[in-house]
């Protein structure tokens, strides 16, 4: 699944707090699901995720895999600011992946989005970016 989700209008997360959310997004990573990628950008966030199976032919369910990223984040970036009250918009987007050049767009996606944003020059220069073995044509524009 390709997944985003965004802060509250007017919020935007520092390096330290995008490493709290990058953090979240890793905690179950290879225990409930496997995340193929994260990126987590001064107002939203992007994940490759695919859920796990709990008992034999039962999955995690993405929307609660979700909440507890959320909620975790969310609670942690607000204590680093002291403050209290929501941080993410309730709602999310999510795409079923269903094709290998699919997975592969939207895991170039994720790697760029930081370049796109004119933040960096190089994903491999974002603070909070996670992929796993980095591939050299995954870089390219």
């Amino acid at each position: 699944m390709f997944v985003t989700w965004r802060c509250l209008e007017g919020l935007e997360l520092d390096p330290e707090q995008r490493a709290i959310v990058l953090a979240c997004t890793l905690h179950f990573h290879l225990q409930r699901y496997i995340l193929y990628a994260s990126v987590v950008m001064p107002d939203h966030a992007h994940l490759l995720i695919r859920p796990l199976e709990k008992v034999p032919g039962v999955w995690w369910d993405l929307g609660e895999l979700l909440k507890g990223m959320k909620g975790v984040s969310a609670r942690r970036v607000n204590q680093s600011l002291g403050r209290k009250g929501s941080l993410w918009q309730d709602e999310r987007y999510d795409r079923q992946i269903r094709t290998e050049s699919d997975f592969y767009e939207k895991r170039h996606y994720i790697a760029m989005n930081p370049v796109r944003s004119r933040l960096v020059e190089s994903p491999t220069d974002w603070d909070a970016l996670w992929l796993p073995e980095i591939e050299g044509e995954l870089l390219r524009e």
